[in-house]
């Protein structure tokens, strides 16, 4: 298995990876079904971070096949804290007939030390609450829950309770 950064001429095969994660995260929850011109948009954000210096896109190759993709990149936050930037990994991505091999692995291990390079302490990363192979994963590499977001449609706001 070969771990290197992505290429333009990867994109392709990275976007449609990119679109099944996605198909993965709507069919979990309808809120984020994605938009009609997904593949273009999703095609325009993995080609940014091919050349940029604060975003990460690796991809793993068995035999010249690629199969499987990371994304990772530089945040800021609200200037009221002292801890300014940490590391955020959108994606990680592996064939399903590729998985239990490591490659998640060694896709993190390159990601941590792409982030120490940078002077990034934390590290960060977003899973479904309702994702249980996600939570598992990620708690498997050490990944802790630290906030609770909450979502609401407007029109079930109740202002009446309390």
């Amino acid at each position: 298995m070969e771990l290197r950064k992505a290429k333009l001429q990867d994109i392709e095969k990275v976007t449609k990876y990119g679109l099944i994660l996605l198909k993965q995260h709507s069919d979990l929850d309808p809120y984020f079904t994605p938009i009609e011109a997904v593949e273009k948009v999703y095609r325009k954000f993995l080609e940014g971070c091919v050349h940029s210096a604060d975003k990460l896109l690796l991809v793993a190759e068995i035999n010249g096949e690629l199969v499987g993709y990371a994304a990772g990149e530089i945040q800021a936050r609200s200037p009221i804290f002292k801890i300014a930037e940490y590391g955020y990994i959108n994606d990680v991505f592996v064939e399903e007939e590729f998985r239990k091999l490591g490659i998640a692995r060694e896709f993190l291990t390159a990601l941590k030390k792409w982030f120490e390079s940078k002077g990034i302490k934390h590290v960060e990363l977003s899973v479904l609450s309702n994702n249980e192979i996600g939570k598992k994963t990620w708690a498997k590499f050490g990944f802790e829950t630290y906030e609770i977001k909450k979502r609401l449609e407007m029109r079930k706001l109740d202002l009446k309770a309390g």
